[in-house]
C-alpha cells in the first residue's frame, strides 16, 4: 500500500521521449517496454522549431509529453574527460562546479558522471539551458533531460543512439543531466489533488460539527490545513536538499580541491583568459598534454587567444591547425605539452 502510493505521488517515467538534432535531421524517440523512433528534416532549425516539432509528432501518435529529454551536439556545451585520480567521490560535485564556473560564468550550469577511473564534465551557460527550457515550456513539453553523450560512447552511434540515450537519462534519473537541480520527480498534478481531496474533507467535516461544536470544528480545519502546508514545507525541502549538501562541500573543500589537482589549476586559469571572440567547443587533458578545440568568426581572435594561453595558462601552448568551415566560422586545435 505504501509503496503504491508513493509511486502515485512521483511522476511516470514508463514512457519517455528522447530527441536529438544533428543541424539537419531531428531524431525523436519513444522509450517504453518497446523503442519507437521517427525522422524529421528540420534545416538550420531554431530551438522553438524544434520544440514544436517534437510536440506535433508527441500529439499526431499520442505519445506521452509528461517526460522528455534533449541530447546536445558535442560542440554546444563545454565537455572534458579525465582521469579522476584520488579525489574522494563526495568532493567531485564541487570540483566540477568550480571548473565549470571557471568555463561558463558564475551562473553556470553543470553535471558530470564518473565511470571506473574517469570523470565526465558538461557545462552551459545558466541562460542557455533557460533559453532550451523556455521553448519546450511554450509547446507544454515536460523537459527532465538535457545532456551530451560523453565521448566515450560517441563511438559508431547513430542518431537514434543519442536519443536513446537522453531517453534513459531521463527515465534512470541518472547523470550527466544539465537539468538535475530543476528536474522534479514528484508529480505535483497529484499532489495537487489528494491535497485539494484532503482539504475539501476536511471542509466538509467541519462544517458538519460546525452546528454541534463551533469551536471543535475550527480546531479541526485549522489542524487540516496546518498538515497540507507541512505537507508541501517537506516536499519544497526534499528538492532543495541535494544543491545545500553541494554547497556545503564547496564551502569546506574547494580550497584543497584546487591545490591537489594540476589539471584543474590550468583548466581555471583557461577559464580567466575566455573571451566573445573565442568559444571552446571541447577541452582535453591527459598525463603530458591538453587539447582544446575551438570556433570564431574572427581570424585574428585566434592569434589574439594564443598568445593569452601562452601567457596566462601555459608558455608551451602552440596553434596546431586552424581551417574556415563552410559556415564561416573558423576551427582552430592548440595543443601544449604539460
Amino acid at each position: 500500500m505504501i509503496d503504491k502510493l508513493w509511486k502515485f505521488f512521483r511522476e511516470d517515467t514508463s514512457e519517455v521521449i528522447g530527441a536529438y538534432f544533428d543541424g539537419d535531421k531531428l531524431f525523436i524517440a519513444r522509450l517504453t517496454d518497446n523503442f519507437e523512433t521517427m525522422e524529421l528534416d528540420a534545416p538550420d532549425a531554431e530551438l522553438d522549431t524544434l520544440a514544436e516539432k517534437i510536440s506535433h509528432v508527441c500529439k499526431q501518435k499520442g505519445w506521452k509529453e509528461s517526460s522528455v529529454g534533449f541530447c546536445l551536439r558535442e560542440g554546444d556545451a563545454v565537455t572534458f574527460q579525465t582521469e579522476v585520480g584520488n579525489i574522494p567521490d563526495k568532493e567531485l560535485p564541487a570540483m566540477v562546479k568550480s571548473w565549470a564556473q571557471a568555463q561558463a560564468g558564475a551562473e553556470a550550469v553543470s553535471s558530470f558522471a564518473k565511470v571506473g577511473a574517469e570523470l565526465w564534465m558538461e557545462t552551459l551557460p545558466r541562460a542557455k539551458v533557460e533559453e532550451v527550457c523556455a521553448a519546450f515550456d511554450k509547446f507544454a513539453m515536460n523537459l527532465r533531460g538535457l545532456s551530451v553523450m560523453p565521448a566515450d560512447m560517441l563511438t559508431k552511434v547513430t542518431s537514434f543512439d543519442r536519443a536513446r540515450f537522453i531517453s534513459e537519462v531521463v527515465r534512470d534519473k541518472k547523470a550527466p543531466n544539465l537539468l538535475s537541480a530543476r528536474g522534479n520527480v514528484w508529480n505535483w498534478k497529484n499532489i495537487s489533488g489528494a491535497a485539494a481531496i484532503i482539504f475539501f474533507i476536511a471542509l466538509v467535516i467541519g462544517s458538519a460539527k460546525l452546528f454541534m461544536d463551533y469551536d471543535a470544528a475550527s480546531t479541526e480545519l485549522n489542524a487540516a490545513k496546518a498538515s497540507i502546508n507541512q505537507f508541501r514545507e517537506d516536499l519544497a525541502l526534499k528538492e532543495t536538499l541535494d544543491a545545500d549538501i553541494v554547497e556545503l562541500h564547496r564551502l569546506n573543500d574547494l580550497a584543497a580541491q584546487i591545490d591537489t589537482s594540476k589539471n584543474l589549476n590550468h583548466l581555471i586559469n583557461l577559464g580567466r583568459v575566455a573571451s566573445g571572440d573565442v568559444r571552446l567547443t571541447k577541452v582535453r587533458v591527459e598525463e603530458n598534454f591538453m587539447e582544446l578545440e575551438g570556433l570564431t568568426d574572427r581570424a585574428d581572435a585566434v592569434k589574439n587567444y594564443l598568445a593569452r594561453v601562452k601567457a596566462s595558462v601555459i608558455q608551451s601552448a602552440r596553434l596546431e591547425s586552424s581551417a574556415e568551415r563552410d559556415d564561416g566560422e573558423i576551427a582552430f586545435v592548440i595543443r601544449a605539452t604539460l
